[in-house]
């Protein structure tokens, strides 16, 4: 019978490895059956025998495959890539070192090219990059008025209250479903960029004690109160509000502030709140909570929240999409990813941010100890290995697509939120927007990946949930005794909605018999 060889290139190394074969007169037939290609393969190569004896000697790299004229996008692509390092480990780069930089590229890779002024902005703007200005973490900060505030009101807080009764809580911009091959040019662009914002931004309130031992619930913001992702679903993982900016609003701070005051006063507790003053963060006469403000424009230096634990958060949230997304690439299926989806997503990044962390990140800002002390647990450790295990399986997928691990966890740190005050415009559009925000709507909150429909599940959907869970389980190495319990439990909160879904079932019958 004829024998089908699958089509294969073969590389420069292996080429010039056939002509040494045929050199020692092995058969043509022979080595094609050793490189598993066809005969008329062999035959080429011994045909072009000279020009690929010059490639090799000209150290052309030994695992290409295939011999194409090296191009200018050649030289934009390399430069890409080398600007992404360079980022990644905090390089200063400038509009004259990249001109350098790409010059000396082109020369490497044997091509005509010279960088212009002009060629660098097309450059720029193909990849939405901008240049931050890195004047340092303390630039525009007064660092004697930080100090004063640390050695007087600081020092007062931590005579008067425990470590447990010290809050501090903060806002925070996420953009809730950036991917990691459409985030490169958000990583790059410049903080005040705002018209390059994506649609899909949120707003995170995000609050903690001094010692960890309370993570305060995530508080979120939206775009639009009732968007089709919470369609036919009576409750959310998380409390949710919505106006057309998705900001924080003294209203709903205010609100958020009396909730929290009402369950102190339950523990019979009094503690102190830390916030930064904002146009949000107003004022408010509480019973059990002492509001302290920051003085204004040190939050990178005086608030613990922005000393790490929202980058943690982040960090955890981040790992959770970039997985999902590689498990649907991997296995080339489409990929879904809606509020709700993120919602849980942002319960469990919160769960996953330890007690440790926020302590560490209290000390950090000189909560206590010394100043920049932070104490990382091995579980922290384990799971940065894992998401850069994730993050470099996606780099071979997506190549130059994407930017390093740190910029995207970081994609949105720039736009904690918006602290400028408010014009009586903004206040009117901010009044209107809330009422039309609360309004029924089948908008969606951003694009939809994969199925715009909100998926409800059934009881059967429930029970089948449980087998999967209840059979992955066994197949892991760590023990499973805590996961099977849950499933018990969940099984349990099943068994209970049948009786009352049939019920409904048999009124809704009823009804559409009479």
């Amino acid at each position: 019978y004829n024998k089908l060889y699958r089509y294969t290139t073969l590389t420069l190394a292996q080429r010039v490895e056939v002509l040494k074969k045929l050199e020692n007169k092995e058969s043509q037939k022979s080595i094609a059956a050793e490189f598993d290609v066809d005969q008329s393969a062999i035959s080429r190569i011994q045909k072009n025998r000279e020009k690929i004896l010059d490639e090799w000697q000209n150290n052309s790299n030994p695992e290409r495959k295939r011999h194409r004229l090296r191009k200018a996008e050649d030289v934009e692509a390399a430069l890409l890539r080398w600007f992404s390092q360079a980022r990644s480990q905090q390089v200063p780069v400038n509009g004259p070192l990249l001109m350098e930089k790409a010059n000396s590229l082109a020369t490497e890779l044997g091509i005509e090219f010279k960088a212009t002024n002009g060629w660098l902005e097309r450059w720029k703007k193909k990849h939405s990059i901008q240049f931050k200005k890195k004047a340092g973490e303390y630039a525009g900060i007064d660092l004697q008025i930080v100090q004063e505030w640390k050695d007087e009101k600081l020092h007062d807080i931590l005579q008067r209250y425990e470590a447990k009764d010290i809050y501090n809580a903060d806002e925070t911009g996420l953009f809730w479903q950036m991917l990691p091959e459409k985030s490169l040019g958000f990583a790059w662009r410049d903080s005040h960029h705002r018209s390059k914002q994506p649609k899909t931004q949120i707003m995170l309130l995000v609050g903690a004690n001094m010692d960890g031992s309370d993570k305060l619930p995530l508080y979120t913001i939206g775009k639009n109160m009732w968007p089709r992702a919470f369609k036919n679903f009576h409750r959310l993982p998380l409390e949710y509000s919505a106006n057309k900016k998705a900001w924080m609003t003294s209203v709903m701070f205010e609100g958020w502030l009396k909730k929290l005051d009402w369950r102190i006063g339950q523990e019979n507790r009094k503690v102190a709140m830390i916030l930064d003053k904002c146009s949000a963060h107003s004022s408010v006469e509480l019973d059990n909570i002492e509001l302290i403000f920051l003085p204004p424009n040190t939050t990178s230096v005086t608030q613990p929240m922005h000393g790490g634990v929202i980058r943690n958060l982040k960090f955890h949230y981040r790992h959770i999409l970039a997985t999902r997304r590689l498990d649907a690439a991997q296995h080339a299926l489409p990929f879904k990813w809606d509020l709700l989806d993120a919602m849980f997503a942002m319960q469990t990044a919160w769960s996953g941010v330890s007690q440790t962390t926020i302590s560490s990140c209290y000390k950090k800002v000189a909560f206590e100890g010394t100043a920049d002390q932070y104490i990382t647990d091995d579980s922290e450790q384990e799971t940065e290995q894992q998401f850069q295990n994730i993050w470099d399986c996606l780099a071979q997928i997506y190549g130059s697509l994407i930017p390093s691990l740190d910029e995207y966890v970081d994609v949105d740190m720039d736009d904690t939120k918006d602290t400028r005050e408010l014009s009586d415009q903004d206040i009117m559009s901010l009044v209107s927007d809330e009422a039309d925000a609360n309004c029924p709507s089948d908008e969606m909150e951003g694009s939809e990946l994969g199925d715009s429909t909100p998926f409800v599940p059934t009881v059967s959907d429930a029970y089948h949930a449980l087998d999967i869970v209840r059979r992955f389980s066994m197949t892991v190495e760590s023990p499973a005794d805590e996961i099977l319990e849950l499933a018990d439990k969940f099984e349990a909160v099943v068994m209970s909605e049948v009786p009352k879904r049939m019920k409904q079932k048999i009124i809704a019958e009823y009804y559409q018999a009479k």
